[in-house]
């Protein structure tokens, strides 16, 4: 071979480099975005799931066993909102079956004031949900209410996993979910 010829080898092998990098890097980056819509997937099935168990209890303790209350005075106060003696859980709820003490222990909505649950996924490990309730104005359900309690309660479930896309400073985004429990005195 001369040197022309060697030089078209050269020059050739290195395309090729460059190529290969480009088909890799396209790969890599195809394989963590769909690891990243996995968890956003999962983290929003996650969260939901919790949303609606919160959802299937009952408003406020004052209300369980079939009970009404027909002022504010006899709600849960805010300074007691979260789980009451023999329902309290500890620090965190984890499961890698997807069976929670929660399911069990909590009948009312507010029992899971300041609740933190942790998830498995074999592929993308420990999903963390965190739920806070507040009472909220019933005129603006955005504000919190003026004078709490009120007949209305915002839940809010906030998820987190190391897989989840990042935002300006490198964390992983936390996703929010919201629902509002409403008290129906009359039925």
């Amino acid at each position: 071979m001369n040197t022309g010829q060697t030089m078209l080898v050269i020059g050739a092998f290195t395309l090729l480099s460059a190529l290969t990098l480009a088909i890799n890097g396209t790969i890599l980056s195809s394989a963590s975005l769909g690891y990243q819509m996995e968890a956003n997937l999962n983290a929003l099935s996650l969260g939901q799931s919790l949303l609606d168990e919160v959802m299937t209890r009952d408003f406020d303790e004052a209300v369980t066993n079939d009970r009404r209350v027909y002022k504010y005075s006899a709600m849960t106060p805010v300074a007691n909102l979260g789980p009451d003696g023999i329902e309290a859980i500890g620090h965190v709820d984890s499961s890698y079956t997807g069976v929670y003490l929660s399911q069990t222990r909590f009948d009312d909505v507010d029992d899971y004031h300041n609740y933190t649950r942790k998830a498995w996924d074999t592929r993308l490990g420990w999903f963390t949900l965190k739920v806070t309730i507040a009472y909220i104005d019933e005129t603006n359900p955005n504000n919190p209410a003026p004078n709490p309690p009120s007949w209305q309660k915002c839940i809010t479930v906030s998820i987190t996993n190391y897989s989840m896309p990042l935002d300006a400073n490198g964390n992983p985004l936390v996703y929010t979910l919201k629902d509002i429990a409403v008290y129906r005195k009359y039925f």
